[in-house]
C-alpha cells in the first residue's frame, strides 16, 4: 500500500470520529440519563429581612429559617423537578422546603409535599381551611411566619393525601401589608409578575373556579419546642399537723423522778368555806364598880283559888313564855353571868 493511500484512510477516520462527537453533543438528554437536564432560565424575586413587618419579633429559629430561605432566592436558581440540591441549578417546591428545613438541623423531614403534610398532622397540628375565602376568616387565626403551606389539585394527583404543593410562609411586607411566601414554582407571580424558580411569591388564595385549592397549614415538627399542655393545678393538700416526738425516758429515771415528786409533795390543804358575815353586837359598857346583885328568883306564878265549894286542888295558871331574846340581850346575859361568877 502506497503512502498516499495510508494518509487518506487516516484522514477519513479522524473525520468520522469528529462527526460522531458533534452529533452526540447536539442530541437532547433523554429521561434516565446520568446527567440531569439544565433548568430553564430563572426569573426570580427576593426581599430583605428589613422589608418584613415585625421580623425582629420572630422567634430566633424562625428568623434563621427565613434568612436561609431568602439566601436561596439570591442564587438565581431555576425550577427543576425532582431536585433538592442548589448545585444542580434548581429545585422543585418540596425540594426547596426540604433543603431549608434540613439546613435548620431537622433530621426526619419527608421529601414529598403530601408526606410533609402528613408529618405536620401527626407531629404538631395541621390547620385545615376547607371553607376559608379570605385571610380574615377564623381558619387563618393561627397562621404564623415559618409555617408550612399546602395546596391540593385533585385533578393532577392520585395520592392518598391529595397535597401537590408546599411553601413556607414568610410574613407581611411593611410597604403594603401583603403576605409573601418562599418556595419554587414555574408560573406563580410576585407583585403581578410571573416568576420561575426558587423565589419569593405573593400569597393569595385560589379563585373559587380554580381546580387548585388551599389545603391547610401548620408548624414544622421540631422547629420550635412544643408548648406544654395546660394542666389545672391540683388543690393544695390540707396542712399536716406537726407531731413533736419526745425522746423516750428510761424507766429507771421515771421511777426516781416520781419518788422525788412524792417526797416533796406538800400535804393537801382543805379549803375552808368562806364564813358568813357576822354582825358584831355592841358590847355593853360595864362599870368598874361592883354591880348590883340581880335577883335570881324565878318569876312567881299566879295561882287562882277556886271557890271553897270546890274540893279540887288549886290550878296554876301558866304565863306565856317570854319572847325570844335578841342577840344583844343574849350577849348581855352572858356578860352578867360571867361577872356574877367572879364575885361568888
Amino acid at each position: 500500500m502506497s503512502a498516499s493511500l495510508r494518509l487518506s484512510m487516516i484522514l477519513l477516520c479522524v473525520i468520522s470520529i469528529s462527526h460522531a462527537e458533534v452529533t452526540k453533543k447536539s442530541e437532547p438528554a433523554v429521561k434516565g440519563d446520568a446527567k440531569a437536564p439544565m433548568p430553564p432560565l430563572p426569573v426570580v424575586s427576593t426581599v430583605g429581612i428589613d422589608e418584613l413587618s415585625g421580623f425582629e419579633n420572630y422567634p430566633k429559629q424562625i428568623q434563621s429559617l427565613v434568612q436561609s430561605a431568602l439566601a436561596l432566592t439570591r442564587l438565581e436558581l431555576g425550577y427543576l423537578y425532582g431536585s433538592h440540591e442548589p448545585n444542580k441549578g434548581g429545585m422543585d417546591c418540596s425540594g426547596s422546603v426540604y433543603h431549608v428545613l434540613r439546613f435548620q438541623g431537622l433530621k426526619d423531614v419527608p421529601r414529598q409535599s403530601d408526606e410533609m403534610c402528613n408529618w405536620v398532622e401527626k407531629k404538631t397540628q395541621l390547620h385545615l381551611t376547607p371553607t376559608a375565602s379570605a385571610f380574615d376568616d377564623a381558619e387563618f387565626a393561627d397562621l404564623k411566619p415559618g409555617d408550612l403551606l399546602f395546596w391540593t389539585n385533585t385533578t393532577e394527583t392520585k395520592r392518598k393525601l391529595p397535597v401537590t404543593h408546599v411553601m413556607i410562609y414568610l410574613g407581611k411586607l411593611k410597604k403594603n401589608g401583603k403576605r409573601v411566601v418562599f418556595g419554587a414554582s414555574d408560573g406563580r407571580s410576585y407583585e403581578g409578575q410571573r416568576r420561575s424558580g426558587v423565589s419569593v411569591f405573593d400569597f393569595h388564595l385560589p379563585k373559587a373556579e380554580s381546580p387548585t385549592k388551599f389545603y391547610g397549614y401548620g408548624p414544622a415538627p421540631g422547629l420550635l419546642p412544643a408548648a406544654p399542655p395546660v394542666v389545672a393545678a391540683p388543690p393544695a393538700p390540707p396542712p399536716v399537723p406537726v407531731v413533736v416526738v419526745k425522746p423516750e425516758v428510761p424507766k429507771e429515771e421515771v421511777r426516781k423522778a416520781v419518788a422525788k415528786v412524792t417526797e416533796a409533795k406538800p400535804e393537801p390543804k382543805t379549803e375552808a368555806k368562806p364564813a358568813e358575815p357576822k354582825v358584831e353586837p355592841k358590847k355593853p359598857v360595864v362599870a368598874e364598880a361592883k354591880p348590883k346583885s340581880i335577883p335570881t328568883s324565878k318569876p312567881k306564878t299566879s295561882t287562882v283559888k277556886k271557890s271553897s265549894s270546890s274540893k279540887s286542888a288549886p290550878v296554876k295558871k301558866r304565863t306565856p313564855p317570854p319572847p325570844p331574846k335578841s342577840v344583844v340581850e343574849k350577849t348581855f346575859d352572858r356578860a352578867v353571868d360571867s361577872v356574877r361568877r367572879l364575885f361568888k
